[in-house]
C-alpha cells in the first residue's frame, strides 16, 4: 500500500502548534515561511534534499527573493527547515525510517565586516574636532564615552543616569548582549567624570539618548554615524564600508586596555565578552607594533 504525501504545510503547522520556546526554536521557525516562499505548502517532505537546501541558501544570498541574506540568516533557514523536518519525524508525522538530511551550515564570521581600532591619539583628534570645529558637544561627549567604555552604541543611548556610580565609578548595562547576564559592571575613566557629572545634573531620561532623535534607538544610532562620518574624514579615514565605523571606538577601548598591560580577563569583563576568545583579537590587534619592539633590540650589522 502506498503511504500517504506528507506535505511541508501538515509538518509546519504541527510544529508551530506543538513546539516549545526557547531554544532558538522559535527564532528559527520565523525562517520557515521563507521555505514556503520558495516552493509551497504542498511539497512533499521527504523529497527535500541537502543539494535542494543548499541551492535555496545560494540563491537567498544573491538575493533572488529580495533583500540578500547574510550567513547568519541562512543558518536560521537552514535551522527552520531542520527543526520542522526532525520535530514531525519525532512525532511520527514523516516515516521513521525516513533520514532527514544535514544541511550545510554557514560561517557568519565571512559575513562580518573588519572594524578597526583608533588610535588614542585619533580619539582625541576628533573629540577635539566635534566639540570645537563642529560645535557638536553631544558628539564630542559620546565619542570619549565611547572609546574609554567600550560600551555598545545602543547601551550607551539607553543609559540612566541612576545607573552612574560615582562613590565606586562604575557603570550597569542592563540587559547586555550576554544572554547569561541581567546586568553588567564596567568602570568609569576619570576623563569621563565630568562628562558625567554635568550630564546627571541636567535631569536627563538617558544621559546620552536625549540628545539624538528619540523616534526609535535605530534612528538615533543612524542619526549618530552619520555625525561620526566628519569626524573620519577629519582624521583623513576611509568611509564607508573600509573597516572604520563608529563601533570601532568598542574595539578601540579593548586595544588600549591590552596595551596598556591590564589582564585578558579583566577586559573580557570591561567589555562584557562571556569568553576571553572573543577578547584574544585585541592580542593580534597589538600586532601592528611588534616591528617597533623588534627595533628596539640594540643590533647593527657591520
Amino acid at each position: 500500500m502506498k503511504s500517504k504525501k506528507v506535505t511541508w504545510g501538515e509538518c509546519l503547522e504541527f510544529t508551530k502548534k506543538t513546539t516549545w520556546q526557547g531554544n532558538g526554536r522559535k527564532s528559527a521557525l520565523l525562517y520557515s515561511g521563507k521555505f514556503t516562499d520558495l516552493h509551497s505548502h504542498q511539497f512533499d517532505v521527504t523529497k527535500i534534499t541537502a543539494r535542494m537546501v543548499l541551492e535555496d541558501c545560494i540563491e537567498l544570498k544573491n538575493g533572488a527573493y529580495g533583500k540578500p541574506l547574510k550567513h547568519g540568516s541562512l543558518n536560521r533557514y537552514v535551522s527552520a527547515v531542520s527543526v520542522v523536518l526532525n520535530h514531525s519525524k519525532t512525532h511520527g508525522l514523516i516515516p521513521f525510517d525516513h533520514p532527514i538530511p544535514k544541511f550545510t551550515k554557514f560561517n557568519p564570521a565571512e559575513d562580518a565586516q573588519e572594524r578597526f581600532a583608533y588610535t588614542a591619539e585619533e580619539v582625541q583628534k576628533m573629540h577635539q574636532f566635534a566639540r570645537d570645529e563642529l560645535m557638536n558637544e553631544a558628539l564630542a561627549d559620546i565619542i570619549l564615552f565611547a572609546a574609554l567604555t567600550g560600551i555598545r552604541l545602543d547601551k550607551i543611548l539607553s543609559l540612566r543616569p541612576d545607573r552612574v556610580d560615582f562613590d565606586q565609578k562604575l557603570i550597569t548595562v542592563v540587559k547586555p548582549k550576554n544572554k547569561n547576564q541581567q546586568a553588567r559592571t564596567c568602570g568609569i575613566h576619570d576623563s569621563l567624570l565630568p562628562i558625567l557629572v554635568r550630564r546627571c545634573k541636567e535631569n536627563r531620561t538617558y544621559l546620552f539618548g536625549d540628545d539624538w532623535t528619540r523616534t526609535s534607538s535605530k534612528a538615533a544610532q543612524n542619526a549618530i554615524r552619520r555625525a561620526f562620518q566628519k569626524c573620519l574624514l577629519h582624521i583623513g579615514k576611509p568611509y564607508p564600508n573600509q573597516g572604520w565605523t563608529f563601533h570601532g571606538l568598542r574595539h578601540t577601548c579593548g586595544t588600549l586596555l591590552y596595551q596598556s598591560g591590564i589582564h585578558i580577563f579583566d577586559i573580557a569583563k570591561q567589555l562584557g565578552h562571556s569568553s576571553t576568545k572573543v577578547t584574544e583579537r585585541y592580542m593580534h590587534a597589538n600586532d601592528k607594533q611588534l616591528a617597533t619592539k623588534i627595533n628596539a633590540i640594540d643590533f647593527a650589522v657591520a
